[in-house]
């Protein structure tokens, strides 16, 4: 029998083994919140309790679409509305309507109110379809129906080769010979006379684009390439569109790309086109018109006819004008379509008197 003393000592052992059990099945706690989840792991251990808590971060809330900040503006910045409406006011219309102008009868325009709604159907008819071009020279605002798509502008690019070269000579002018020459290229459309004036292809080319530059055409390139079959001038490859085809001539007329006196001399070149092709334009009755035709077989056959012109010339009612076919057929289906859509503008052109527009 152990003495009385030995207790105490057996009982502080057995209290330390009982200890040292109980620690051996200790069970740890760890809780974390993941999100909104409460995951719990629970594992034996002789260390120690650990108690761990992870709190996901809230995300901010969802601002409202209107509330999204979309940039800063600057005080006096144009609102969407302003700018949306510059740029309807300075592109050219794809199907009508007008380059300046939400309508075809807009201030400073000169076709009456019922023109557009007219042309479509006027266009619907025709044997091919065709645009149209129209710039007073006291007005900026170019009116297009039917679209402005560059084309070729075969015989019609005769017009702004003959007033480069009138630029370029300053006072001297022409010779008898030049003078012969810029008549035939003009009231005959004769290819020999335009290519008797000399100056170089590139040279007298970037001549040529600078006043289409003057005339507020930036877009124009004077081809420079060797002609295709079918043609005889490079420069009769350009693609010019109405819109720039009008523009040019508004400039011409106002005296804005060579004297007074040489846009006269131009012009009266353009008033006495030979009878076989006084078609079009010369042919609808217009009062007086200055004019200047193009034509040539495109790459489908097809041939390619337009027009160039001014009507009431020297008057407060005078305005550019353009018409150009889109090719589906013959040289005579194009004379057709477009002595049709000149006697067509006859009945509806109608320019505002004004003073001629500063240069």
């Amino acid at each position: 029998m152990p003495s009385a003393s030995d207790r105490p000592d057996q009982r502080r052992a057995t209290v330390r083994r009982r200890r040292r059990l109980v620690a051996a099945f200790t069970i740890a706690v760890v809780v974390v919140f993941v999100g909104t989840a409460l995951v719990v792991f629970a594992f034996p251990t002789s260390q120690r309790v650990v108690v761990v808590k992870v709190v996901k971060k809230a995300p901010p809330p969802t601002a409202h679409p209107s509330a999204i900040d979309h940039g800063q503006v600057s005080p006096g910045a144009a609102s969407d509305a302003q700018v949306a409406q510059e740029l309807k006011q300075t592109e050219v219309a794809s199907t009508g309507g007008t380059e300046t102008g939400s309508s075809s009868g807009s201030v400073g325009g000169a076709l009456d109110a019922g023109a557009e709604a007219s042309f479509s159907q006027l266009n619907r008819t025709l044997p091919e379809r065709v645009q149209i071009a129209v710039l007073p020279l006291s007005s900026r605002s170019v009116q297009i129906l039917g679209g402005s798509t560059p084309a070729h502008g075969w015989s019609t690019t005769k017009v702004p080769v003959l007033a480069a070269l009138l630029r370029a000579r300053g006072s001297r002018g022409l010779t008898s010979s030049e003078d012969a020459s810029a008549r035939a290229a003009i009231t005959a459309s004769d290819n020999q006379s335009i290519l008797n004036f000399k100056g170089g292809l590139v040279g007298a080319s970037a001549y040529i684009e600078s006043l289409f530059r003057l005339s507020g055409d930036q877009q124009t390139i004077v081809a420079t390439a060797p002609p295709p079959s079918g043609a005889v001038t490079t420069f009769g490859q350009t693609e010019w569109s109405p819109a720039a085809s009008v523009k040019f001539m508004s400039a011409l007329g106002r005296g804005c790309l060579v004297s007074s006196a040489k846009s006269s001399y131009i012009l009266g070149l353009m008033q006495n086109i030979e009878a076989s092709e006084s078609w079009g334009l010369g042919s609808a009755g217009f009062r007086s018109v200055a004019f200047k035709g193009g034509w040539g077989p495109e790459r489908s056959g097809n041939y390619l006819v337009r027009q160039v012109g001014i009507i009431n010339v020297g008057s407060p009612t005078a305005a550019a004008l353009a018409i150009v076919t889109l090719p589906s057929g013959s040289f005579a289906t194009g004379t057709e379509t477009l002595t049709r859509a000149a006697s067509w503008l006859r009945s509806h052109v109608r320019p505002k008197p004004g003073a001629n527009t500063s240069c």
